[in-house]
C-alpha cells in the first residue's frame, strides 16, 4: 500500500507541473485579516471544487484561487475543503485534486471532507471509494483516518469534521456512532470556552439515521450546544452563491454557513468561467467575535455583494467565556 500510493505522489507531482504551466499564475497581490494584532486564529474555507479530469477551465479556477489562499500575510491556521473535491471520485480527478494542493498549499494544514461526489454521487462501490478517499486523505495530507470523520485542536479550538457513512446523492448518512462521537467531541469542546467549528459536505436538513430515516438530531445537538456555548456550522453542496451569504441562525438555533462552488462554470457548452467563480471564505477568530468574509480567490478580491457593494462579511458576537 506505501509502495502505491509513492506511485501515486509522483504521479500527481508531474500530472500538476503540467497542468500548472497552462493555468499560469494569478496576478493578486498580498492581502491579510481585518486586524492582525488582535487576530487569534484564521482560516480558509472552500467547497465543491468537482476537479474533472477533461475540463481544465474548472482546474485552471482551482489552481488560480489556491495560489490566493497562500497571499495571506497572516498565514493560514488550516485550509478546510468541504467535500466534493472531484467530480467522480476517480484516481485521475483525486491525482489532481492532491497533487494541486500539495504543491500550491505546501506546509498548510489541510482537513478534507467527504462529499457525495467523492463517493461516486450515490453510484460505485461505497467501501471502495471511501477506502480511496482515506488512501489519499493519508498519502497526502499526512493524516491516518480511520473514517471520514474527525477532529483536530488547532490552537486551542475544536475543528470538527463530519462524514458520510453511506451512498446517497442528497443524504448525509449518519450512524449512531458518528452522533454519540460528536456529542463527545463537543463535551470537550466546551471546557475550552472557545468557539467550536463544524464542518459538513451536506446540511444540517439533509442529516439521515444508519437507517435512512430523516432526523432533527445533528441540528438538535449543535442547537443544544449553541445556547450555552459558541458553534459555527460550515457546509456545501447546495452551491449557493455566496452574495446572499446564506445563514440560518434563527431556524436551526446557531450559524450554518453555505458556501458556493468553488469552480462554478457559467456552462459546460462553452466552459466559460462564471462571475461567482473562485468564491469562498476567510473566517478570522477575536476576543469576543467571529468574522466571517467573503473572498473572490480567483480574482484576488474581497467579495462584494451586488446590491450594495459592501463587502459580504458577517461578525458574529461571542459569548465573554469564549475570549482568550
Amino acid at each position: 500500500m506505501a509502495i502505491k500510493y509513492s506511485l501515486l505522489r509522483i504521479a500527481a507531482a508531474v500530472m500538476t507541473f503540467f497542468m500548472l504551466i497552462p493555468a499560469g499564475q494569478g496576478k493578486t497581490a498580498e492581502y491579510d485579516v481585518k486586524d492582525p494584532a488582535e487576530c487569534r486564529l484564521n482560516f480558509t474555507v472552500l467547497s465543491d471544487s468537482h476537479i474533472e479530469g477533461n475540463n481544465f477551465q474548472r482546474y485552471k479556477v482551482f489552481a488560480r484561487s489556491l495560489q490566493d489562499v497562500k497571499k495571506n500575510k497572516s498565514g493560514n491556521d488550516a485550509i478546510v475543503f468541504l467535500g466534493d473535491n472531484t467530480m467522480n471520485g476517480q484516481v485521475v480527478e483525486n491525482l489532481l485534486f492532491h497533487g494541486a494542493v500539495t504543491e500550491l498549499l505546501r506546509g498548510e494544514k489541510i482537513l478534507p471532507v467527504i462529499g457525495n461526489h467523492d463517493l461516486g454521487n450515490g453510484g460505485g462501490d461505497y467501501d471502495a471509494l471511501r477506502s480511496r478517499w482515506l488512501g489519499f486523505t493519508d498519502a497526502f495530507f499526512g493524516r491516518k483516518l480511520e473514517s471520514p470523520y474527525y477532529y483536530e485542536v488547532i490552537d486551542g479550538y475544536y475543528f470538527i469534521v463530519l462524514g458520510m457513512e453511506s451512498h446517497g446523492v442528497s443524504e448525509l448518512y449518519m450512524t449512531d456512532a458518528q452522533y454519540d462521537w460528536l456529542e463527545s467531541v463537543l463535551a470537550k469542546a466546551a471546557q475550552s470556552g472557545k468557539p467550536a467549528f463544524v464542518f459538513s459536505h451536506h446540511p444540517s436538513y439533509d442529516a439521515v439515521d444508519e437507517n435512512g430515516e430523516e432526523t432533527s438530531r445533528l441540528s438538535d445537538i449543535l442547537a443544544a450546544y449553541n445556547r450555552e456555548h459558541d458553534i459555527f456550522s460550515f457546509v456545501g453542496h447546495t452551491h449557493r452563491p455566496l452574495y446572499l451569504f446564506w445563514s440560518f441562525h434563527d431556524d436551526n438555533g446557531y450559524p450554518e454557513i453555505y458556501l458556493p462552488r468553488l469552480t462554478h462554470l457559467a456552462g459546460e457548452k462553452d466552459n466559460e468561467i462564471y462571475k461567482e467563480s473562485g468564491i469562498g471564505i476567510e473566517v478570522e477568530v477575536y476576543d469576543g467575535s467571529v468574522c466571517v468574509r467573503g473572498r473572490d480567490f480567483y480574482n484576488g478580491e474581497w467579495r462584494y455583494d451586488s446590491a450594495d457593494e459592501k463587502i459580504c462579511e458577517v461578525t458574529y458576537p461571542v459569548r465573554d467565556n469564549a475570549k482568550q
